[in-house]
């Protein structure tokens, strides 16, 4: 199987915009659902590990949309004397097209969302200064990206098993071999806040042209689904499938 990484795909603006970009949330707002609602937030220089402007306050779908254009959004946590370390903030969508940010990762004491400072009615702004992330902002956030050539659907349609690798997005190859696996799998790296791409079938080789997002059902069956609107022979069922004598480990 062929792979020709992200700088082989054209970029629309949009995909690229937010691309690199790193943001801490210092407050949040839960709405009645208990959802995150708005973010007080700024974004970090990671290079000088300083605020890059003064925080502001937003609703939870404009941090969604940067974390779907590929900004990374970590959450910092007051402490009294060392500061705890970061979660990155991913999107759950549910079955009735709802998204809704979520810290990855299993609960950590001190490190919940109900432990993160909460937004005033006022909102209001703080001046730039040094981020209240560690030094290593870059390296702490810095996440794994994988691609999927086949899928293997159940009786419903949906995703059950993944044939992927992780790629170096750096060198435009893969990083690892190809492995089938189950969907799980899949779920639990998305909510670790890994980048999982489809590659799709094209005259330069497969190429990486939508990201998929965790999807939750009745039931608890979580899986994943293409994140976006509907797009012509880009969907899951335009991928190649995972070949019936193919089983998972």
């Amino acid at each position: 199987m062929t792979y020709q990484g992200e700088r082989a795909r054209p970029v629309t603006v949009k995909d690229a915009s937010e691309l690199g970009r790193c943001f801490e949330v210092s407050k949040v707002r839960l709405g009645a659902d208990g959802h995150v609602s708005h973010v007080r937030w700024t974004e970090v220089n990671t290079a000088s590990n300083l605020a890059a402007h003064a925080a502001i306050v937003s609703t939870a779908a404009e941090v969604i949309d940067a974390i779907h254009d590929g900004a990374q959004v970590a959450a910092v946590f007051p402490a009294l004397e060392v500061h705890l370390p970061q979660r990155l903030f991913v999107i759950v969508e549910y079955e009735n097209g709802g998204e809704f940010m979520v810290l990855a990762g299993p609960s950590a004491p001190g490190r919940n969302l109900s432990d993160i400072s909460g937004l005033d009615t006022g909102g209001g702004v703080s001046p730039p200064g040094r981020s209240k992330g560690t030094t290593a902002f870059r390296a702490g956030l810095r996440k794994n990206t994988f691609a999927v050539s086949r899928v293997g659907l159940d009786a419903d349609g949906r995703v059950a098993q993944v044939q992927w690798g992780r790629v170096d997005t750096r060198k435009n190859a893969w990083a690892s071999p190809e492995v089938v696996v189950p969907v799980s799998e899949a779920v639990n790296a998305l909510n670790a806040g890994d980048r999982v791409f489809a590659l799709f079938a094209s005259t330069h080789g497969h190429l990486p042209e939508r990201r998929f997002v965790v999807a939750n059902y009745d039931g608890g069956l979580r899986t994943i689904v293409l994140a976006g609107p509907t797009a012509y022979e880009r969907e899951v069922h335009d991928m190649d499938r995972i070949e019936p004598t193919l089983r998972v480990p």
